[in-house]
């Protein structure tokens, strides 16, 4: 996360603000928060710091890096967690715990996740690597919102979880449009898929992977389809389960060649995990789907980075 610390932090010399401010700068120099100090109060925390870790060399370079770093830093749209005397303590904490990603699935919805960080954005993926960012499993929907409580309640000044769910309804609209603009969150962050589930987001070099014996042809004619058809297939059960009023609207028009190639759907012959190890996407990959599936996958990526 992105962290400013108060210069009254470094006022007191006492444990156990000593033993705290140690472990902040530790996550500092591993790379697995950030702080970028302004000049003064970087001068502020190198006194405090020769006082108390006189031995400890590695963040002299730290300070002097970040403090430069500083001075040439542009606006970012990235929230700021802001320490104080008083969160010092709860605040360290629950840095040091790894922020959740639960989701339906951990084994698929997982693989996917795990595809699009090494594809967007490498820190993601060295952060899930390190443990510092767990992919949780929920085992369906019913499940989710306690389990996203019972992480919740492991946190005590950040609620660093989010909540990453299937639009069972197929709901237009923004995935992001009801989420509270309060920060640092003190509740689960919730990102529902605007296509339907996360099937949808499946570039074509993970479909042709499937063991159903019409892959390709299937590839082909869902291609033909336009954008809200291919957001709202049921890409497991096909038309056959496209009951949902929103589908029946965008599956009026279809053709009688794509009724007869989508009449089932993939079934349970996805691969699995769902993107496996040995394949390895691209942003590319993922924007030839539309540009929707790159806006929102940016966006949630964009989430996620900032509770890590």
């Amino acid at each position: 996360m992105l962290l400013e610390l108060d210069a009254e932090v470094f006022a007191s010399h006492e444990d156990p603000n000593q033993r705290l401010i140690f472990t902040l700068i530790g996550f500092m120099v591993d790379g697995r928060h950030r702080w970028f100090p302004r000049p003064e109060v970087a001068k502020i925390a190198e006194v405090y710091l020769e006082k108390h870790f006189p031995t400890m060399t590695i963040w002299h370079e730290y300070l002097r890096n970040a403090s430069t770093a500083s001075a040439w830093q542009t606006p970012s749209s990235r929230p700021v967690v802001q320490v104080t005397v008083g969160s010092l303590e709860p605040v360290t904490k629950d840095l040091g715990r790894p922020a959740i990603v639960l989701v339906e699935n951990g084994r698929n919805d997982g693989s996917f996740l795990k595809a699009v960080f090494a594809a967007y954005d490498p820190s993601l993926a060295e952060a899930e690597r390190l443990e510092w960012l767990h992919i949780d499993h929920s085992g369906g929907t019913g499940d989710q919102r306690y389990l996203a409580d019972e992480h919740a309640r492991r946190f005590t000044e950040i609620c660093r979880v989010i909540v990453v769910k299937d639009n069972d309804e197929g709901v237009t609209g923004s995935a992001f449009e009801d989420e509270s603009a309060d920060w640092p969150p003190q509740q689960p962050r919730i990102h529902m898929w605007h296509r339907l589930e996360v099937e949808n987001y499946l570039p074509d070099k993970v479909l042709i992977e499937s063991t159903h014996p019409d892959a390709q042809a299937m590839i082909s004619h869902l291609r033909r389809m336009n954008s809200e058809q291919q957001r709202l297939m049921d890409m497991k059960g096909g038309l056959n389960k496209a009951t949902k009023a929103a589908q029946k609207e965008a599956f009026k028009s279809l053709s009688p060649d794509l009724r007869r190639a989508w009449r089932t759907g993939f079934a349970k012959q996805f691969p699995s995990p769902l993107v496996p190890e040995s394949i390895t996407l691209t942003v590319d990959d993922f924007a030839r789907l539309g540009p929707d599936v790159h806006y929102e996958l940016t966006e949630l990526l964009a989430r996620i980075r900032n509770l890590t």
